[in-house]
This record gives structure tokens, C-alpha cells and sequence, in this order.
């Protein structure tokens, strides 16, 4: 049976998910959890004052967040031991203020985010999270957090009648065929002598997501000057397996990955080299972005962190030289179904543990001294390492790891736990893989080198 401590760990994680629909609320989640465990959230616009051994952390853009643990010892003579993995999943983005009404039907319509298995979103019921920025009575702009954990739409599929080459392919155009069922007054049908339904019911079907969202937030409709909203799958996480080593959600790319480094950071302890966890958002979409991996973010708080903790300005290139970094991200798992896909030399297993992703022209950031440096680390925690390389004749994506290594010149190694289905609405890991992941990050935590 899996044991008590993966249990708790396990379910740890389907809470986080449920509580993290999309980047804006994952970024809060894991405040929430730092804030309980004495962390101390600084504002970039002020001055900062930090302590050796306390946890502070830095939210940017309500998306991303960086969090650290000070060292006991100056970082130009023990370094930074950081740890990253990103907050967004691919999906459909809300286009709040369009309508589309026809023939009694109310749809919302959506754009892409990122690249998702468009197919798997079609014929489930979706629920909308996001944020909204509401206009305030002094003429600010406030943000709120919404999610209607009830469904509240569906993406309906063509009947297999009305194409039957339907399973042979088929391309779905974003503009044209994803726009979300939100509601059916019947109207349409009426036209053709059928009953039309109550006035007042019809009026409730045919409101828009506009109305739907000034509804949740008790504001009318004006008072919206801006929004970042999503479809989310409404239905949550599943265990299942004889001794419930599988786990079935959304987001795991990349929650898996934030989840472990949140939980290996709150488990550690303080250390002479400080500590850094970070959770950036617009990984699906390049990352370019004043709060991604390739900005200035993780630079500016090392960079503020060196000045009011080393002697000198030089200290800090010695202290960037000093350090090491792990990008945590979802492998692929080997896939019984599509074999050919895989070079079986490097085709990692669910529950296998925790696979180094290597590639020749650094779509990941691993190469052989970093892969050794993970490696001693899961030899230090009693974890087994597996190893993920794409086959030759196949580019495999890429993370994080190569865009934060390039702006900071730390030396990076990239893993991630085996995933099937990766970006589709809902994908399957092993719970196992999870737990493994998180011992051996707290090892790096802790020893760094």
C-alpha cells in the first residue's frame, strides 16, 4: 500500500490543484502557504531590510512569485541554491466583451493560450477563473480573483452524422468552432412554431459572460476596466490505481512542478547559501514577459538580495558563479500506445522517479555536469533517476531552464516528473514520482553542492 506520508503528500496536492484553476490563483495559493509558515511578502517599490535564516517572498504581476530563504552566510561565499518551475497551463482565454447569439443560443468566444490538445477540450463541462479588474471609487483600477466552480459551458463536438471522416482528423479552427455553449433559450425553435419559454427565463438564458461575471463580483458591468479570464476544467483531480499511484487532473504541467518546489522549500532547512523557489508565469506562451523566466525577475531579487547581504557590487557575479539551479517541469512518459514515439534508451516510466531531460542543442538546460550534480542529489535522498531524451529524428519542447540560465549565468540541470497526455485538459502522473521529486529537491535545498 502506498505508505502514510505519500498519502498526505498526495492529497496536499489535489487540494493545491483545486485551489490553483489558474496562474493568478496558483501565485495566491502558495502565498497563503508561505504566509502560514512566518514568510514575510516584500514590495519591490520599497526598501528592503532581510535576516539570515527568514522566508520572504516577492509576488509579480499576481502571476508569478519568487520566494527565499536568507543564508547564514554572505551569498558572494555560499551562493544561491534556486529552484524553478512555471505557473500557466495552455488553454482557452475568455474574450469577455464578445457575444455571440444565434438562434436562441448564447456562446462565449475564446482565443488560444499556448499550445493545448484542442480535441480534449471539446464535450466537458468548463468553468471560468481568472481575474478581473474592477474600477474603485477613487478612480483605481483593484484586482479580484474569480472562479465559478460550477460548469458553466461546454465546447460542443460536430455529430459523427454530420462528418463522418470525423475520426480520421480533424483541424479546429479557434475562431470558428471553440467559442463556449453558455446558454439555450429556445428562441430559435420557436420561429418554427414551436413555444417560446417565459420572457423572464429567456432573458436569464440569453445573459452573456459579461453579465455572468458582474453577477459573481456584485459590480456592474462598467465598473470592469480589465480581465484575464479562462475556461477551466470543472471537474477536479482523480486518484485511482490499485494502491492509488496515479493521479488524473488538470494543469499537472506545471502544478506537479510548483507543488514539489513549494513543499521541498517549506520542508527545508536554513542553510549557510540562501535558498530561492521560484513560480513564473507565461512558460506556455515563450515566457517574455516583464514577470516570465526570461525577463529580469529572478536577476532584480538576487541582484537586491546580494546588495543588502555581500560587501560590494562585484559580490554578486561571485555569488551568481557560486550557484546551482534546478528547473523542475513535466517529462514525457513512455506512452504503451505509440511506442515508436520513444527512443526506449530514454523513455521514462510512471513512478519510475524523477527524469533528468537532456538535449543536444539545450532545449533543455541539462548538460553532463549538471546531469552528475542531480544526480549525487538523488543518490544523497535514496531516489531513483531516470533520464528523458527525445528521439533523434524528434525536437522536443523546451522550459524555463534555458532562458533563466542564459539571463543569470547559474549552471541549471532540468527535470521533471513522468506525464502522459501533457497539454491536454487533463493529464495523468504518478503520485509516487511526486513524492520522490519533492526528497530530492529538499536535498538540493539543503546541500547544494
Amino acid at each position: 500500500m502506498i505508505d502514510e506520508l505519500q498519502s498526505g503528500l498526495t492529497s496536499h496536492l489535489i487540494q493545491f490543484i483545486k485551489d490553483s484553476p489558474t496562474a493568478y490563483h496558483g501565485a495566491q495559493t502558495i502565498a497563503k502557504a508561505l504566509d502560514a509558515q512566518g514568510a514575510i511578502q516584500l514590495d519591490e517599490r520599497q526598501p528592503w531590510q532581510l535576516k539570515s535564516g527568514q522566508m520572504y517572498y516577492v509576488v509579480r504581476s499576481e502571476g508569478s512569485l519568487i520566494a527565499f530563504r536568507c543564508g547564514f552566510k554572505r551569498p558572494a561565499e555560499a551562493g544561491f541554491m534556486v529552484a524553478g518551475a512555471h505557473t500557466d497551463s495552455p488553454g482557452l482565454k475568455a474574450r469577455l466583451e464578445k457575444s455571440l447569439t444565434g438562434k436562441g443560443m448564447e456562446r462565449a468566444a475564446v482565443e488560444l493560450y499556448g499550445s493545448p490538445i484542442i480535441s480534449t477540450w471539446l464535450d466537458r463541462p468548463l468553468s471560468l477563473a481568472g481575474r478581473v479588474f474592477i474600477k474603485t471609487q477613487d478612480g483605481k483600477a483593484e484586482s479580484r480573483l474569480i472562479h465559478s466552480t460550477e460548469p458553466i459551458g461546454v465546447v460542443p463536438n460536430l455529430a459523427i452524422h454530420l462528418n463522418r471522416d470525423h475520426n480520421k482528423g480533424f483541424e479546429y479552427n479557434a475562431q470558428n468552432h471553440l467559442p463556449v455553449l453558455l446558454s439555450a433559450s429556445g428562441s430559435g425553435a420557436s420561429e418554427a412554431g414551436a413555444k417560446a419559454p417565459d420572457s423572464g427565463v429567456a432573458e436569464a438564458l440569453a445573459a452573456d459572460l459579461l453579465h455572468r461575471v458582474t453577477a459573481q463580483l456584485g459590480v456592474p458591468a462598467d465598473r470592469i476596466v480589465g480581465s484575464d479570464l479562462y475556461f477551466v476544467d470543472a471537474q477536479g483531480p482523480v486518484r485511482f490505481g490499485p494502491q492509488g499511484e496515479l493521479i488524473n487532473a488538470y494543469r499537472l504541467d506545471n502544478l506537479l512542478g510548483c507543488h514539489a518546489i513549494l513543499e521541498a522549500f517549506l520542508a527545508s532547512q536554513s542553510a549557510g547559501h540562501t535558498q530561492v523557489a521560484c513560480f513564473f508565469n507565461h512558460e506556455e506562451i515563450g515566457s517574455l514577459s516583464p514577470e516570465g523566466a526570461d525577463s529580469a525577475f529572478l536577476r532584480d531579487i538576487l541582484g537586491r538580495i546580494s546588495a543588502l547581504m555581500d560587501k560590494n557590487a562585484e559580490d554578486l557575479y561571485r555569488a551568481l558563479a557560486a550557484s546551482f539551479s534546478i528547473s523542475v517541469d513535466v517529462a514525457q512518459a513512455y506512452h504503451g500506445s505509440y511506442p515508436e514515439k520513444f527512443d526506449e534508451s530514454f523513455a521514462p516510466v510512471l513512478n519510475g522517479g524523477p527524469a533528468l531531460k537532456v538535449n543536444a542543442n539545450l532545449r533543455y538546460a541539462t548538460d553532463g555536469e549538471a546531469e552528475a550534480r542531480f544526480r549525487l542529489y538523488c543518490d544523497a535522498a535514496g531516489v531513483p533517476c531516470q533520464k528523458f531524451m527525445s528521439r533523434a529524428d524528434i525536437t522536443p519542447g523546451t522550459t524555463i531552464g534555458p532562458l533563466s540560465a542564459a539571463f543569470t549565468g547559474i549552471k541549471t540541470v532540468d527535470v521533471g516528473a513522468p506525464l502522459l497526455s501533457m497539454h491536454s485538459i487533463r493529464e495523468t502522473a504518478g503520485t509516487l514520482d511526486h513524492e520522490m521529486m519533492v526528497q530530492v529537491l529538499k536535498k538540493g535545498f539543503e546541500q547544494l553542492s
